[in-house]
């Protein structure tokens, strides 16, 4: 499917499940996600959305990395950068695991049976504390 495709595809799930109507639908649609990316790059960077999940913005730190190909070991040096990060809350999870869809809950309202949902310091980037260096026979120093 094309981009435009999977656009139609989801505005015509979103007017048979809701009612309503197509062209409503696809205002609010980009509104929405428009003001998600707003928020994202511009505003707090982080978007939490009950019964569905948390976008945040991560910082990723300066890290290194070591490749070893075609006889060759190499570590490479990654400059700080900023990421999009997606953490689904608990139900979302469990929807997922179970491949089926919970009517009952509703986005954009807290369900008292759920944690409290994520926020940005919650979802901090993981940085590995150790970088292999030497051989691809011998990897005992550690350097970190």
């Amino acid at each position: 499917m094309r981009v435009h495709e999977y656009k139609s595809h989801f505005i015509s799930a979103v007017v048979k499940r809701s009612g309503i109507c197509k062209a409503t639908v696809e205002i609010v649609a980009a509104a929405l996600f428009d003001e998600i990316r707003f928020q994202l790059t511009e505003g707090c960077e982080c978007v939490p959305i009950d019964s569905f999940g948390t976008f945040a913005v991560i910082d990723v730190p300066e890290r290194e990395r070591r490749y070893t190909y075609g006889g060759r070991d190499e570590i490479r040096t990654y400059a700080p950068d900023k990421r999009l990060k997606f953490r689904p809350t608990k139900s979302m999870r469990r929807e997922l695991k179970e491949r089926r869809f919970d009517p009952t809950r509703h986005a954009f309202s807290h369900n008292p049976a759920d944690p409290k949902i994520r926020t940005r310091k919650n979802l901090a980037y993981n940085k590995r504390t150790q970088v292999f260096v030497g051989t691809a026979d011998n990897n005992v120093k550690i350097r970190g």
